[in-house]
């Protein structure tokens, strides 16, 4: 069920008329139950999944709790933890560390279990494992109810791909009895509707570009392999921002408000950078659960490069079972070292610092080639992409403008735009216009997602992750 399919708004039609009518302190139970179709609804047979995760946390809490001894409240907290990435390790790593690491040594080259990867695990395991651990820390209290942790989990618009929400950022929000209101109900449709908009205009149609140039089979011409890293670059933070901007409006539909997962990322003046504007959630989680952890920038160079390195390629794999995600980490590894190790030579400039457009320049470029082995579905692939712009033919310009001038134009629009893709401007926007243009805007990006996708949508990028 995508947000941007018509069953979707069927469903979320009769789950916003339940909202008003259920009574305040029944909510919970509607958020449960409803947030359980929509996961139900892919493939109902893993409908348990998440129920199982929540009472691991949940009991894992009370069981951490039980002891007054330090040692053993945290060898308690370590084993809930533990217990919480089992599943995900065994649906998601399996095949690859079986295919890639000991299938070759008893001559087997198939995957051990080929089960399908549950949606949103990974998103689960995360958003428990921050419950968990901020409770260990004494960062937030074990007060909460079985059933307010499960609607945390559950809550569907953050359920498959994030926001990845600590428990400070929801669970004091489901434990408040709001009251059913449609008071400035524009705004969250206004911020929905700039998501439809990046999914169904600009990553689904820049999409079936690029996978035309990844389904090409031979040597590629360099304006192709162009298109299908700037196109990519654009198809996937249209694809996760929409999905992000979709999910904060529906849940502010319902009155609860949900973290900005993005910040113009592309944007950035450096890697370090561009890792606090893109997917930030997931980013934080990494910081503050395994970073800091490790040690940070705090013993050493050494310490600190080993430090990022380690994040990264353990951020690659949790995209990805496949060694293109780990190189994908790696990259981004070295690239933050180098940034990190830079600093006092840019501190030496005149200005204190390398131009911004320069660091700008650089770091899309870094990240754009960086992708193509994100989006490969082999290192062969990627490899032949990357060599594509420097060895491969550029002839038959006006030819490939012709044959790709819609996804052109859009690419071209995206980062004419991107400057000004901000939630906050959006809802200054939907306060402050007068009805009847902001009304008239929304009803024309409506009518030109509609149009544009003909009633079709592709599935979001990070439901497989």
């Amino acid at each position: 069920m995508l947000f941007s399919s018509p069953i979707f708004f069927v469903f979320f039609s009769v789950y916003f008329l339940l909202h008003f009518v259920t009574p305040k302190q029944f909510r919970i139970y509607l958020i449960i139950l409803g947030s359980t179709i929509f996961y139900g609804w892919w493939r109902i047979e893993y409908v348990w999944l998440p129920y199982l995760l929540s009472a691991i946390a949940y009991l894992g809490v009370i069981w951490m709790n039980g002891s007054v001894n330090p040692v053993a409240r945290k060898r308690r907290a370590v084993a809930t933890v533990i217990g919480l990435f089992l599943p995900l390790v065994f649906y998601k790593y399996t095949d690859f560390f079986f295919r890639e690491l000991i299938g070759p040594l008893v001559g087997m080259h198939d995957n051990l279990l080929n089960l399908p990867l549950p949606l949103g695990l990974s998103f689960v395991t995360f958003t428990l494992t921050a419950y968990v651990i901020d409770i260990y820390k004494g960062k937030f209290p074990a007060t909460s109810s079985a059933s307010t942790v499960l609607a945390y989990v559950l809550f569907f618009p953050h359920l498959i791909a994030g926001p990845i929400l600590r428990p400070d950022e929801l669970l004091p929000q489901l434990e408040r009895k709001r009251i059913a209101t449609l008071r400035r109900f524009s705004v969250p449709l206004a911020i929905f509707s700039l998501g439809l908009v990046k999914k169904l205009v600009f990553a689904d149609q820049v999409g079936f570009a690029v996978n035309d140039v990844y389904n090409q089979n031979g040597t590629l011409g360099a304006l192709d392999a162009l298109l299908a890293i700037y196109g990519f670059s654009v198809q996937i933070y249209c694809d996760f921002s929409g999905y992000t901007d979709m999910a904060i409006g529906l849940a502010l539909a319902i009155g609860i408000r949900l973290p900005n997962n993005f910040r113009r990322p592309y944007a950035a003046r450096s890697l370090s950078d561009l890792w606090g504007r893109w997917h930030i959630t997931l980013s934080f989680w990494f910081r503050d659960y395994l970073f800091q952890p490790l040690g940070g920038y705090r013993h050493g160079r050494f310490t600190a490069i080993r430090n990022i390195l380690i994040t990264m390629l353990l951020s690659g794999l949790w995209h990805g079972a496949n060694w293109t995600f780990l190189i994908w980490g790696l990259l981004h590894g070295i690239g933050i070292s180098v940034n990190y190790l830079l600093r006092p030579v840019l501190r030496g400039l005149p200005s204190g610092k390398m131009p911004d457009w320069i660091g700008v320049l650089l770091t899309f470029h870094f990240f754009a080639f960086a992708a193509v082995f994100f989006r490969s579905p082999t290192i062969a692939k990627a490899l032949d992409i990357w060599a594509a712009p420097f060895i491969g033919g550029w002839g038959g310009i006006a030819s490939f403008a012709h044959n790709n001038i819609f996804p052109l134009l859009l690419i071209l629009v995206f980062f004419a735009l991107h400057r000004f893709d901000d939630i906050r401007k959006v809802k200054f926007t939907a306060h402050y216009l007068r009805p009847e243009l902001l009304w008239t805007a929304l009803a024309f990006c409506w009518l030109m997602a509609i149009t544009v996708s003909q009633g079709s949508t592709a599935a979001f990028i990070y439901f497989d992750f």
